[in-house]
């Protein structure tokens, strides 16, 4: 099975926390039809319903808030990850020397 995509998992993580599709689009700085279209795909990528469409409304489906949970918990992870390993790079300076024309030309 391939790994959907990052923008469609933080859409549906934000779209399970707030519960709107509006407030999802918001909080991504993306448009309603844009965090839509997202949440489509990933339905489409991982074969089964995650969100049941109620009027003009939209809910998850128990299996949604179940994998909801899990892409929560794996973007979590992600993110501490990278706080934890933030900084953890060379660090330093350096200097560079040439002559006066290849600076001229090239840098």
């Amino acid at each position: 099975m391939r790994i959907p995509s990052t923008q469609a998992l933080r859409a549906l993580d934000s779209f399970a926390r707030h519960g709107s599709v509006w407030r999802a689009a918001d909080e991504l700085h993306l448009t309603r039809s844009a965090v839509s279209h997202q949440l489509r795909l990933l339905e489409r990528d991982l074969g089964f319903d995650l969100l049941q469409r109620i009027g003009k409304g939209v809910a998850l489906t128990p299996r949604g808030q179940r994998y909801a949970a899990d892409v929560r918990k794996a973007l979590t992870v992600l993110g501490d990850a990278g706080t934890q390993n933030n900084g953890a790079g060379v660090g330093g300076s350096f200097a560079i020397s040439c002559p006066p024309g290849f600076a001229s030309m090239f840098l």
